[in-house]
């Protein structure tokens, strides 16, 4: 989605990094620092936040906050947002991540597999998963899938020596 700024017209984020660079690069070039004063003032006169910026800040912070609360304990910090400031100071949330902790419960499967059901469910907490929260998902279901052959390993291991206990018994037995 393209987030744009309104101004004398339009400007899109990326048109006008490239306006900056342009500017910069005539600064290296000998020309006066005059130039991106004027530039500037340009930018603090006619930037305002677009319907579409505003828009797009609430739907970020809003999309974050559902995965946060989703994930609780397995966040492995808080969200850091990616923001728009515009000349004035004003910052408009574009993006936002949370590091996930997706590693597994050392020595107990059946709290990997809790942990990693409760980091897909907090991908899929919002109306619209982005691709990250997608990957995130498909990572926490292979740690979940690992967890579940790891406790059937486990369970086989257990009934294998209880089964050899038995047969052991028995054959201590007299008769």
């Amino acid at each position: 989605m393209g987030i744009s700024i309104s101004s004398v017209g339009r400007v899109e984020p990326l048109e006008a990094l490239e306006r900056v660079r342009r500017v910069e690069y005539r600064l290296q070039d000998g020309q006066k620092n005059s130039e991106i004063h004027s530039f500037s003032e340009h930018l603090h006169a006619s930037v305002a936040p677009s319907d579409e910026l505003i828009a797009a800040n609430v739907e970020v912070k809003a999309h974050e906050r559902a995965h946060m609360a989703a994930l609780g304990a397995y966040a492995a910090g808080p969200i850091n947002y990616q923001y728009i400031t515009l000349p004035d100071g004003s910052k408009y949330a574009v993006g936002g991540s949370i590091k996930v902790d997706l590693t597994p419960v050392p020595g107990d499967p059946e709290a990997t597999i809790r942990k990693a059901r409760a980091i897909i469910n907090a991908a899929g907490a919002v109306s619209s998963p982005s691709p990250a929260d997608m990957r995130v998902a498909a990572q926490a279901y292979q740690m979940e899938m690992q967890a579940q052959r790891e406790l059937e390993a486990s369970r086989e291991k257990d009934e294998g020596e209880a089964d050899g206990s038995a047969r052991s018994l028995k054959g201590g037995v007299l008769v």
